[in-house]
């Protein structure tokens, strides 16, 4: 488990292997030189906002969180969908992509190391609810808690909780560490990023063989484009 002393170590590191010093990083995301200062020595949390603007300067919000980047060999799969034209038609591929992994995998479960039979549990709830998943409602649900439970395991008032759940608000970056903690799930993930459902497919493609994912892609391309 990490604590986030560890994240503002990584923090200074990466600044550092950028040659910059507080003000000219400070500069770069917006903020002043003593409020990043707040910041790398921990009185002030990274928010959910700055997050984003460290990502921007080339900060791995992963590798800032969990010590560790997530890479995925699915070039296969990347261009692919890329020739579908239009947003809603792609979103289409994925999902029907999604439903069909889903079910093509049921019999080899038992079979699975921890991290990919946790990662295809993930898949499977994205695949019933799609446009309506929330990551950590995902993980409170795996848990057994309520929202109250949940919410004191995070530190966090009920209100905030709620705002988190639907994914109104970013978690900040000591809430999304709690979050990696409790899941061991890619920290990224909980910031529902635009390309979140293809990483999470990405996460289990690896169990496929290359005619078996040809037969997928072929399958859910085609589909798509049915509807054009």
């Amino acid at each position: 488990m990490g604590d986030y002393t560890d994240v503002l170590k990584r923090l200074v590191m990466y600044r550092k292997s950028l040659g910059l010093i507080q003000t000219e990083l400070a500069e770069k995301v917006g903020i002043g030189q003593e409020q990043y200062s707040y910041i790398e020595n921990g009185s002030v949390k990274i928010s959910g906002h700055l997050l984003l603007e460290f990502m921007k300067v080339g900060f791995g919000t992963d590798e800032l969180i969990a010590g560790r980047s997530y890479s995925y060999e699915a070039d296969d799969l990347d261009r692919a969908i890329n020739t579908i034209d239009t947003d809603e038609n792609k979103n289409f591929a994925l999902k029907l992509l999604a439903e069909l992994i889903v079910n093509k995998s049921r019999q080899r479960r038992e079979h699975m190391n921890g991290e990919t039979a946790d990662n295809m549990e993930m898949l499977d709830a994205l695949s019933q609810s799609w446009n309506d998943f929330s990551m950590t409602q995902f993980v409170r649900t795996r848990l057994s808690l309520s929202q109250i439970e949940m919410a004191e395991r995070l530190g966090l008032g009920i209100k905030k909780y709620r705002e988190l759940e639907r994914e109104t608000i970013y978690p900040d970056a000591e809430t999304l560490l709690s979050l990696y903690n409790m899941s061991n799930y890619q920290p990224t993930l909980f910031m529902n990023m635009s390309d979140r459902k293809t990483q999470i497919i990405k996460s289990i493609w690896c169990i496929f063989t290359p005619a078996e994912k040809e037969k997928l892609l072929n399958y859910a391309v085609a589909s798509a484009n049915i509807l054009d």
